[in-house]
């Protein structure tokens, strides 16, 4: 018998996330991908590069711009396949409200070191959906 206390580790992603959200993504998100990016300011599209295939993917993502920068909720963690990517390549479009932007110096960055910074909606919501980290985004230009 083995007297080892199994220690856990936390995680970027909330228990309700896995548990409901994630198994509920590939149902939601076409419908959220035809909202994506236009008049609806909840969920813009964001199109980044794969970091292996170099495939183009367009995922739908909640930003919300302030003070020169946008920031995105990482609700299902820095590890997600689209955060990976723009980390990878440090830059990406983003289709907010009508307007493409592009964005580089991908960073997720630890709420607590941001949160004044951060977009008022975002601190809030943060709370609500139990998240510690958000991405982080210079605007390089309007396009």
């Amino acid at each position: 018998m083995s007297n080892e206390r199994r220690v856990s580790t936390p995680t970027d992603v909330p228990g309700f996330v896995d548990r409901i959200v994630r198994p509920l993504t590939h149902l939601l998100n076409p419908l959220i991908l035809r909202v994506a990016g236009g008049w609806f300011p909840l969920f813009s599209l964001l199109h980044h590069r794969g970091r292996k295939s170099g495939r183009v993917y367009a995922t739908p993502v909640t930003a919300f711009p302030r003070g020169g920068w946008f920031w995105l909720g990482l609700a299902f963690g820095e590890n997600s396949g689209w955060a990976r990517n723009v980390v990878s390549s440090g830059d990406a479009d983003l289709r907010y409200r009508g307007t493409d932007y592009h964005l580089i110096e991908a960073k997720a960055v630890a709420i607590a070191d941001v949160k004044s910074d951060m977009p008022t909606f975002m601190r809030y919501a943060r709370a609500a959906a139990g998240m510690h980290k958000v991405m982080r985004f210079r605007i390089a230009s309007e396009k």
